[in-house]
């Protein structure tokens, strides 16, 4: 376990070494494949496109019409999906439309905008360079090629491309089992007649929506209290029964929060405290074969530890390779003095007044301002070695809709 707190850099450095062994292959109709893990290289078979087909709706000539301004005869006509084999001559246009089997000695299109049409008769009034509006078979993906590679995950962007090469049934890794908790004497269902110290158990509601994902199948496995034996009893029941355990709240030190004590002594920590604000009290070990995952209690706190760690760790342990999520540039419109030695996830608001990607200091920034996930759009990061952030300076944005 750190001795003190580790940087961003380091925890998933770290985190390549915690692994799992008891995540098998299984095969999937390839229509319920969305969001999953591939587990091998997905190599195809067919040649895309499958033939010589043509790009537009036009006329197919002979090579030797190509500057032939002169009338051509169209006696011929092809269709998308016909099995028709025609032959090009010199002096013949075919009819043909997008999608179609090109003739054979043709490659060349001409746009039917670019034609005058007479009787049986065309005209070219532009003449198209050899090969132009013809997709030649293969100029895609040949046959042998490898489409998607082991640890890919299946998006709305790579689907069609497997189905396009045949595939019907796929084979990836198997739904990571999580089981989560929340932490809390002070936690109860949601109600608005609060009483004492209660406080409405929103953490349940996040980490429900965000392990909501095709790669996960997840389940609540309770409200912890702050009771040793209880929390003991209940993390050995359930290790055997989850890849993954993850807690919100009880990951701090105090005489009532017995988690990292009970952990350390089923278990083994390996992370403990990080060096980001906020998200400080973040600790991950194993139980036996089970990776345990503590989280602080605060909401935003377990919003952005997931987006910007955990879920690219739960990602890398079906499969996929670790990697940090990618943010875009962006322009502060706004200064402020930070500690250094330490990473800062700063709440910000897309400016709608420039012309540029600019953004504003969200005004909430304390990690248990629930509001101000719901309010903001994303977060930028603050490098541990900067101190004073300038108006006009330049730094990474991450907005929600890409960590959650």
């Amino acid at each position: 376990m750190n001795s003190k707190p580790l940087k961003k850099l380091e925890i998933f450095k770290l985190l390549k070494k915690i692994k799992i062994s008891n995540i098998k292959d299984e095969k999937i109709e390839l229509s319920k494949s969305y969001s999953r893990i591939l587990s091998y290289n997905v190599i195809s078979q067919l040649y895309l496109p499958p033939f010589n087909n043509s790009a537009v709706d036009g006329y197919a000539i002979h090579k030797k019409d190509i500057n032939n301004y002169e009338k051509i005869k169209c006696c011929k006509r092809i269709i998308a999906g016909e099995n028709k084999i025609f032959k090009a001559k010199p002096g013949e246009a075919i009819r043909i439309f997008t999608g179609a089997s090109m003739p054979m000695n043709s490659k060349t299109v001409v746009m039917q905008e670019n034609i005058k049409i007479l009787k049986d008769y065309i005209y070219i009034n532009k003449s198209p360079k050899y090969g132009e509006n013809c997709r030649l078979k293969g100029e895609d993906i040949s046959k042998g090629d490898i489409i998607l590679k082991k640890g890919q995950k299946i998006t709305n962007t790579n689907l069609n491309l497997i189905a396009a090469i045949g595939k019907k049934n796929i084979l990836v890794r198997e739904k990571l089992r999580i089981g989560f908790y929340t932490s809390g004497n002070e936690l109860v269902k949601p109600t608005e007649k609060l009483k004492g110290s209660q406080i409405n158990n929103s953490n349940f509601y996040s980490l429900k929506s965000l392990l909501n994902e095709p790669l996960f199948k997840s389940k609540y496995l309770g409200n912890l209290k702050d009771n040793k034996r209880i929390i003991t009893d209940s993390l050995i029941k359930n290790t055997s029964k989850y890849d993954v355990i993850i807690t919100a709240g009880g990951a701090s030190v105090g005489d009532e929060d017995y988690l990292i004590r009970i952990v350390k002594e089923i278990g083994k920590i390996f992370l403990w405290k990080a060096a980001i604000k906020p998200g400080r009290p973040l600790a991950i070990g194993k139980i036996n074969n089970t990776v345990i995952i503590c989280l602080p209690g605060n909401p935003v706190s377990v919003h952005l530890l997931y987006g910007m760690i955990i879920r690219p760790y739960l990602e890398f342990l079906c499969g996929a390779p670790l990697k940090m999520p990618v943010g875009i540039p962006v322009v502060v419109n706004f200064s402020m003095k930070k500690k250094t030695q330490r990473l800062e996830w700063l709440r910000v608001v897309i400016s709608p007044d420039q012309n540029y990607l600019s953004v504003n200091k969200y005004l909430k920034q304390g990690s248990g301002m629930i509001s101000s996930i719901a309010n903001s759009h994303g977060i930028i990061e603050i490098p541990e070695n900067i101190s004073q952030i300038n108006c006009g300076d330049n730094f990474v944005f991450y907005p929600y809709n890409l960590l959650f």
